[in-house]
């Protein structure tokens, strides 16, 4: 099934009520998009591995650097694996040197609904089921990043979290402004699958963990934006030298109303 890159020209026909109902907002969704991991490889007519968002785009090797935002890693096409109906995005060590010729000595990997036959949306509910790495120095994410360069950065984070603190998860929008909340989750995201959704609308963004509503951010944002899942490695707190970080993904999904 192909997709529209702007939310305006999703026809009607695509949509589906009912199949699967979101984990948060309650009310009637259609289902826009999704993608349940089922088959053997990453999606290429849903997902891309380079974004705009990253600064370091290389042709050879494949893949994106973004050495300026605090992340260590390089991402390439290898370190996502897709098997058992699941998404596995492993952050690991290695030695790359970029086209660039900047030099990376960590890997891993980024999807996002970007290019031909994309997806993107203003406005809708977007969610994730995820395990998310236990050992220190990691950087998982569920996010999105403006589908065209307007002048406005539009960013939408449904949850980061830093590997070496497992009880804190953030949430925020960056629309030219910061807003958001910090949740401490009465769980360990690191032990086991748990759902994180955003329903972002024309009054602000309320953030979900688990179908509970966790907080509110007011803005509205400018235009469209593709769905991005990342696992970083941080620089803020590098992880040890020889482990590795695994973000665990059972499916990712959007619906518009």
């Amino acid at each position: 099934m192909t997709m529209s890159s702007t939310e305006d020209m999703v026809p009607a026909s695509l949509a589906r009520p009912g199949d699967v109902d979101p984990v948060g907002p309650g009310g009637w969704w259609n289902l826009r998009f999704q993608d349940e991991f089922d088959g053997s490889s990453v999606d290429g007519s849903k997902w891309q591995f380079r974004s705009t968002a990253e600064s370091d785009w290389s042709d050879e090797p494949y893949g994106t650097g973004n050495p300026d935002s605090k992340q260590m890693e390089f991402d390439r096409p290898e370190n996502c694996s897709v098997g058992d109906g699941a998404l596995t995005i492993t952050a690991e060590p290695a030695k790359i040197r970029s086209q660039s010729g900047h030099r990376y000595r960590w890997s891993s990997c980024l999807i996002t609904s970007t290019g031909p036959g994309g997806y993107a949306f203003r406005f809708g509910y977007m969610e994730i089921r995820a395990m998310l790495p236990q050992s220190p120095g990691f950087w998982p994410s569920f996010w999105t990043w403006q589908a065209s360069d307007n002048g406005h950065r539009t960013e939408t984070d449904v949850f980061e979290y830093f590997s070496d603190n497992h009880q804190q998860l953030y949430h925020s929008w960056h629309w030219g402004e910061d807003h958001g909340c910090t949740h401490r989750p009465a769980f360990d995201p690191s032990a086991g699958m748990h759902v994180y959704g955003a329903d972002i609308h024309e009054s602000g963004t309320d953030f979900y963990v688990d179908g509970q509503h966790v907080c509110h951010a007011e803005g509205t944002p400018p235009g469209p934006a593709n769905l991005v899942v990342s696992n970083f490695v941080y620089s803020g707190v590098p992880p040890a030298p020889e482990s590795s970080g695994r973000m665990v993904v059972d499916y990712v999904r959007v619906w518009q109303r």
